[in-house]
């Protein structure tokens, strides 16, 4: 056989060798350096010797992965969010607490909402937009909102309302 067959199966061999993926078993690559102490490969190769490096992420794809739908979370987001207190606070108005649960066991949302706010009377006083960012999986995060309301003196404050109003949630 003739020397420049002998290299032509050679290289060959490299690039079986190196589309199969028989760099991750360590044994060297097909340049004369590859036994060497100072050899290196797109892999992360050796330094130092005996020492190796592999900066190859591994990943499954077994866990669904984003942009799919998870099937974990409910069914509508407006299940995820609800407001435990209405009340009115003489230095802040009426205050909404809002409370995001995130019945998902994979994915981290981020709620947007709407609050509006009526004075004891029925009449509106604002609508909010606000939002719960990054909740984690099986985390509850909550948070106030607020609207400005001065009642006029000596007016009952006690029935003060605070509705949801265009709940999403997007995964994060």
């Amino acid at each position: 056989m003739k020397l420049r067959h002998v290299r032509a199966v050679a290289v060959s061999v490299c690039v079986v060798v190196a589309l199969t993926g028989a760099r991750r078993s360590h044994g060297g690559g097909c340049d004369d350096s590859s036994n060497s102490s100072s050899s290196s490969s797109s892999s992360g190769g050796y330094s130092g010797g005996s020492t190796h490096y592999d900066d190859d992420d591994d990943y499954s794809s077994s866990t669904g992965g984003s942009g799919g739908t998870d099937a974990t979370a409910t069914a509508s987001p407006t299940e995820d969010v609800k407001i435990t207190s209405c009340l009115y606070d003489p230095s802040r108005g009426i205050v909404a607490r809002v409370e995001a649960t995130n019945t998902s066991s994979i994915t981290t949302y981020t709620y947007e909402f709407g609050v509006a706010f009526k004075d004891p009377d029925g009449a509106p006083v604002r609508t909010s937009a606000s939002t719960i960012p990054y909740v984690s999986p099986g985390a509850t995060e909550t948070l106030d909102v607020a609207a400005v309301y001065v009642p006029e003196t000596g007016a009952n404050t006690s029935g003060v309302t605070c509705t949801l109003d265009d709940v999403t949630r997007t995964a994060q």
